[in-house]
């Protein structure tokens, strides 16, 4: 068995590793404690043990970690990963909660400084209780984006990377770089080179493109699903994040499992660019204003409603509007203010001869807000009323709406009283509800379709270009 440090390096030992850098925690617990016990004490053991614990960030999880760091420290009292590995456990604690332990990470932090103090482990340990180090994704692009610059072809880039990554196998840095070289240069990862490249113009170019696509359909009052389309259109950034991924994972997984040092001269991952910071912002301001507009308008065209001037007119096809009438008298009491179930101004009309016993058009209904009331719900209420008395349906169709747009429903029916057949249109949009009545002997579906669209339009005039 190959020895390091003085210690074997056992085959659990490379196993629990492999096991702790897959993320599968318990198994590597699980292979660590079965080494420590077939094999004795070995440090590499305790520092897989310990860091299987912490990484499950629990209080009995953490407790179980410092009992295997103190633990491997006891037999191998100047081991500096163990020491490091300790040293970042304890000052990385809550010193409120923990002040023990606390105190206990800075005194292995300072035995590994006087151990080793040019060592990585110290330079680790030294590092623990500052600001958050960057993370794996950030290094990664960094280290990509430095070598990837203009007139360097990736397949050359990826080769160097790979050359330098052989030199050095145990550097977890050179080998994560040149995994995502060699992801990069092939020709099909375009698209996440040049986001990769610039990031902040990728992120606000993304924002500008979703932010047109949304207020688009908001606009033009398209289907919802519309918006999936912009799925497409992140998908550089999606390629971007998958591409570093899996390199991420195949450098790990090609590692050795015991340490050695890193190659020397890493250089320091800078401060994240303003440029990059500000456009990030900049993407962030549209995306949240291009949302907000599209809710606000949203929200304003389904409160809106039509609003119009209802007056019907004094004569209709050379008919004069009667002055009195007994069917008028019915239907103002069937409207009466105390039966509508909302404000609404009411109309009523009838036009033919004085001397008729019946008028030859009847015109009833009402405006008022009606934005949350579906058309199609209300228009067939005519036809309800009609059937509970007793009258007879004989046809019924759907014309169009004409201008005024909403919904019309017709029919032809006879009274219960007996006599000629009636025609009978309602209509209902988000403004207005009315029905206009006409005998209908002689006259086709067109001709009471036309009827009850003239008197309609001739009622009611808009006062605005509200929706209906």
């Amino acid at each position: 068995m190959q020895e390091t440090g003085g210690q074997s390096v056992l085959p659990v030992y490379e196993r629990a590793q492999t096991l702790l850098r897959a993320g599968e925690l318990r198994q590597a617990r699980t292979e660590a404690q079965a080494g420590l016990d077939e094999h004795g004490p070995h440090a590499g053991l305790y520092g897989v043990l310990g860091r299987a614990h912490e990484a499950e960030d629990e209080d009995d999880h953490d407790a179980a970690a410092e009992r295997a760091y103190r633990a491997g420290l006891d037999a191998f009292p100047d081991d500096l990963d163990l020491l490091a590995a300790y040293a970042a456990f304890g000052l990385g604690c809550d010193g409120l909660e923990h002040p023990g332990r606390q105190a206990r990470g800075r005194a292995a932090a300072e035995r590994l400084a006087e151990l080793a103090p040019d060592s990585p482990q110290a330079r680790h340990a030294v590092r623990a209780p500052g600001p958050k180090p960057p993370s794996e994704a950030r290094i990664q692009r960094h280290d990509a984006r430095t070598v990837l610059i203009p007139g360097v072809a990736p397949p050359a880039a990826a080769e160097e990377a790979a050359r330098a990554a052989a030199a050095w196998p145990y550097d977890r840095r050179l080998a994560v770089r040149a995994a995502t070289l060699a992801e990069l240069a092939r020709p099909v990862a375009a698209p996440a080179r040049a986001v990769l490249r610039a990031p902040g113009l990728a992120a606000l170019l993304l924002a500008v493109a979703a932010s047109a696509l949304l207020l688009t359909v908001t606009a033009l009052e398209l289907s919802p699903w519309l918006l999936l389309c912009v799925l497409p259109l992140t998908a550089p950034v999606r390629q971007e994040q998958a591409l570093l991924r899996r390199a991420r994972r195949r450098a790990l997984a090609a590692l050795p499992a015991e340490h050695r040092e890193p190659a020397p001269g890493a250089p320091d991952i800078p401060p994240v660019d303003p440029r990059h910071r500000t456009a990030a912002v900049c993407a962030a301001l549209i995306l949240v204003t291009a949302a907000g507009g599209s809710a606000t308008w949203n929200y304003a065209r389904s409160v809106a409603y039509p609003h119009y001037e209802a007056a019907a007119p004094r004569t209709f096809q050379g008919l004069a509007r009667r002055e009195d009438s007994s069917a008028l008298d019915v239907y103002a009491a069937l409207m009466a203010d105390d039966t509508m179930p909302r404000p609404v101004e009411r109309f009523l009309a009838a036009y033919g001869d004085e001397e008729a016993q019946k008028p030859a058009v009847l015109l009833f209904g009402f405006t008022g807000d009606l934005h949350d009331v579906e058309p199609g719900d209300v228009t067939g209420v005519f036809r309800e009323g009609i059937e509970m008395i007793g009258s007879q349906v004989a046809d019924a169709w759907h014309p169009a709406p004409g201008r005024l747009g909403g919904r019309v429903d017709c029919l032809t029916f006879r009274s219960f009283l007996g006599g000629p057949p009636q025609g009978a249109c309602t209509w209902a949009d988000h403004g207005s509800y009315g029905t206009v009545l006409v005998g209908a002997d002689g006259m086709s579906h067109a001709d009471i379709a036309r009827v009850a669209a003239e008197l309609r339009e001739q009622t009611l005039t808009p006062g605005h270009a509200d929706e209906a």
